[in-house]
């Protein structure tokens, strides 16, 4: 017994110094004992003889700022960890962690002083049961469960984290419920407004949100009555309400007209003022929407609520360039620069200000965490000289205000103005003046824009210049991948006069599901010239989110934490990362495209003998259909199959020798050491006369032939050689032995070497490998000649250490139903 104690008391000490060693916690932890008066009457009834005495678990950390606890159930071996029945918790860790949590929730709280239960109720609370020895990596268990919805729930972590990211757990479960509760919310308000223009309802819904903001010290007569007013009197009040209640919290009377103006249907909608929707949808707001501003979360909730609306009156928001950034998205932007806590963050487009609420709370985070004296009065001045936002738009300004309003300020230097317009160089030198200096600069720009008469949007590009020109040290965008290749002379004019430091391609999925726009990050250290200095460039194909019906994509695997920190660590040391694949260093020159598709090697780690057989399958059954001219019949698959299996065997062409695929000892070529290649001529639609040679398009199917026709006498004929979409199905390629021309959309390619002459076995070969390049090219980003002298390709090689084409012949002679190939 006294060797078990002992035994405990030395796993108790080396847990505890390996998380002062190794982990990162803002508080120090404890053992067996604190001081919180809250905690401590909890366990004084928590004895694991369910005796009702004292119980004390092994180690204890309390952050009673973040409203943190967490509690450790340590047993010196895993034999130990978990019992069959989890009903053992003195001899066992998980049964023993659960034992403490339970008392912590549920029943056995409410037989305590109802004031510990109020206590808790907004406190994240976990619990670790370790067993084992924590110095050696293969002789210890942790098992990690939180307390969420009065449950006991277990996470899925094999490891001690870092405090941040336990509150990361919690932050998820808020976020989960927050997007449940709004969109439950929205649909019922979108019910109630069904009779009213969906652009209207946003506005509306803005009006009424600021209508019931009460601020504490002054009364909000409105707020108080509303339940009580008749709707003609609700309506008289709204615009009068709004008015006083921004003119107290510093709005300037024109910004405050803007909204008041956008309100004028409510006195004449028919819908609303025969009804008591107002009165409903004010209940609703008050009673299930804003104590959800409770919670300090990056989650833009005003912006979710706009989406929803969008969603329910079936507008397309990428349409119309609106693509609002999901909160995970604005809370990493604060962490891919530096943020010191007298920092002045500002967004050129704030839509309804979720950059801004992220950077508050960043700034407030630094704060909190800092030296200062007064640490409330300075997050006074910050939210209301540090955040600084343009809008264009009256509708989203009016949401942005509202947003902001109910974070506890940060909206009085948020303006209803064009960024590019002069005002607003006029509002950002008035500033200066007042040594308010914009220092980091987040945007997420309206997609899509022309800058021209039937689209006068600014581009992407352009929102970007003006705001790195605007701010001193850094400035982020996330943006489409077409931003970071096109328009050269803006692209090389930022470099003159700022530095990329990194470019992060972001998932496609990223913003389902409004709108499926490919998108990347940039980062910029701004008024330091580029000068050809390396840029970091990495692939983020997976941020671990999981699109639900009606919430959008949510981190219900809360895999977002862990991929998050991944990711700062590899930008943080890209060296020691780099893999020239999805992660790339590279200097960046004057006209370099800036994504890593134009600097990563190709990725063949997907390539395996079953490539090559595809690759066998699909020219068969293009040869069969072409053969019985069966190319455009509508034929069953069934009758197909019936077709191919009276043609195919299965037998390699050669089942005397077997290889074992291996890519080990294949060398580098540039796409010009190989191949001749060069672009189709246009023919459109309207100008093709039929006839009999076959007309090469970009489609996937039919081995690209997407005509046959009498070709002009400009399009020359082609015979024996390869072609590769370059645009519209980008990348395929195929192989024709026949007569044929080609669109521009495609690119003719054929062999180089003269010796060699193309057939069956090597196409067949080259297919999967130079279709490997395909990830690396979309519809925006097309194979143009220029991109394709740059590719490089991976081919086995002869003795002298050219591309050994009779290796790729016999290579695929060996393999299964070659045998087939003609």
């Amino acid at each position: 017994m006294i060797n078990s104690r002992k035994n405990e008391a030395k796993t108790d000490l080396d847990l505890y110094n390996y998380i002062k060693e190794s982990k990162k916690y803002s508080e120090k932890w404890l053992i067996k004992k604190t001081s919180n008066s809250y905690v401590q009457e909890c366990l004084d009834v928590s004895s694991k003889s369910g005796k009702g005495f004292r119980g004390e678990p092994d180690l204890i950390y309390l952050n009673e700022k973040k409203r943190l606890l967490i509690l450790v159930e340590n047993k010196p071996t895993i034999k130990n960890h978990i019992s069959k029945n989890e009903n053992s918790p003195k001899s066992y860790a998980v049964d023993g962690i659960k034992h403490y949590l339970s008392h912590f929730f549920g029943e056995k709280i409410d037989t305590l002083n109802p004031t510990i239960r109020k206590y808790f109720e907004d406190w994240s609370i976990v619990g670790i049961a370790f067993s084992g020895d924590i110095n050696d990596e293969y002789n210890h268990l942790i098992s990690t469960f939180i307390l969420a919805n009065e449950q006991i729930k277990k996470i899925e972590t094999n490891e001690i984290l870092d405090e941040e990211d336990y509150l990361a757990f919690f932050e998820n479960i808020d976020l989960e419920n927050i997007s449940k509760n709004i969109s439950k919310s929205s649909s019922e308000i979108n019910r109630m407004l069904r009779t009213l223009d969906s652009q209207k309802r946003p506005v509306l819904l803005s009006a009424l949100m600021i209508c019931l903001y009460d601020k504490g010290d002054i009364s909000n007569d409105f707020k108080k009555s509303y339940s009580n007013w008749t709707i003609t009197t609700i309506i008289r009040n709204i615009p009068t309400t709004i008015e006083d209640i921004l003119l107290n919290e510093g709005i300037d009377k024109d910004k405050i007209d803007v909204l008041v103006n956008e309100l004028t249907f409510i006195k004449t909608d028919n819908d609303l003022l025969s009804s008591d929707i107002l009165k409903k949808i004010l209940n609703e707001l008050e009673s299930n929407v804003i104590p959800l501003f409770n919670k300090r979360t990056n989650y833009d909730i005003i912006g979710k609520f706009y989406e929803e609306f969008l969603r329910y009156a079936g507008v397309a928001n990428v349409k119309k360039g609106i693509v609002l950034t999901p909160s995970h998205i604005t809370q990493l932007f604060t962490e891919l620069v530096e943020i010191k806590n007298n920092d002045v963050i500002l967004d050129t487009c704030c839509g309804t200000g979720a950059f801004l609420i992220s950077g508050m709370n960043k700034l407030v985070h630094e704060i909190e965490l800092s030296q200062l004296a007064n640490k409330q009065e300075k997050i006074k001045k910050l939210k209301q000289n540090q955040l600084i936002g343009f809008e264009k738009s009256s509708t989203m300004y009016s949401l942005a205000i509202s947003n902001m309003l109910f974070r506890g300020d940060g909206k009085s230097r948020i303006f209803n103005i064009d960024a590019f317009s002069e005002k607003a160089e006029e509002i950002l030198k008035k500033l200066r003046m007042e040594d308010i200096r914009p220092s980091i600069g987040f945007i997420n720009p309206p997609y899509g824009g022309k800058d021209n008469q039937t689209n006068p949007t600014k581009k992407e590009i352009q929102f970007l210049e003006t705001l790195l020109d605007s701010v001193s040290s850094y400035g982020v965008i996330i943006a489409p991948l077409s931003t970071y290749f096109k328009d050269e002379i803006e692209r090389n004019r930022i470099l003159s006069k700022h530095t990329l430091k990194a470019v992060i391609n972001m998932p496609g999925e990223l913003f389902q599901p409004n709108a499926a726009t490919h998108t990347a990050i940039a980062i910029f250290k701004t008024n330091l010239p580029h000068n050809n200095k390396n840029v970091t460039f990495y692939d983020l194909n997976d941020d671990g989110f999981v699109l639900s019906k009606n919430r959008g994509r949510t981190d219900v695997l809360n895999k977002w934490t862990t991929i998050k920190k991944t990711l700062l660590e590899k930008l943080k040391n890209p060296d020691k990362y780099e893999n020239q694949i999805n992660l790339v260093s590279t200097p960046i020159l004057l006209n370099d495209e800036w994504i890593i598709q134009a600097h990563s090697k190709t990725d063949y780690s997907h390539l395996s003998e079953k490539s090559f057989i595809k690759s066998i399958k699909q020219h068969i059954i293009f040869s069969t259909k072409l053969k019985l001219d069966l190319l455009n019949k509508d034929i069953d698959e069934i009758t197909f199959l019936e077709i191919l299996n009276d043609t195919i065997q299965r037998k390699p062409a050669n089942d005397k020798i077997k290889f074992n695929f291996n890519m080990s000892d294949w060398k580098e070529f540039s796409f010009s050491e190989v191949f001749y290649f060069e672009r189709g001529k246009r023919l459109i639609k309207l100008d093709q006369n039929n006839g009999d040679i076959a007309y090469i398009s970009s489609t996937k199917v039919n081995n690209g032939i997407d005509n046959y026709i009498t070709p002009p006498t400009y399009m020359t004929i082609y015979k024996n050689a390869m072609t590769i979409n370059n645009s519209g199905s980008v990348g395929y390629l195929f192989y024709h032995t026949y007569d044929f021309v080609c669109s521009d959309h495609c690119t003719v390619i054929y062999l180089k070497d003269q010796n060699t002459t193309l057939n069956n076995y090597i196409s067949i070969f080259l297919k999967p490998i130079i279709e490997s390049i395909r990830p690396k090219f979309n519809f925006a980003r097309e194979i143009s000649d220029a991109r394709l002298e740059r590719e490089k390709i991976s081919l086995p090689v002869d003795k002298n250490g050219n591309p050994d084409f009779i290796f790729m012949e016999t290579y695929i002679k060996s393999l299964p139903y070659s045998g087939t190939i003609v």
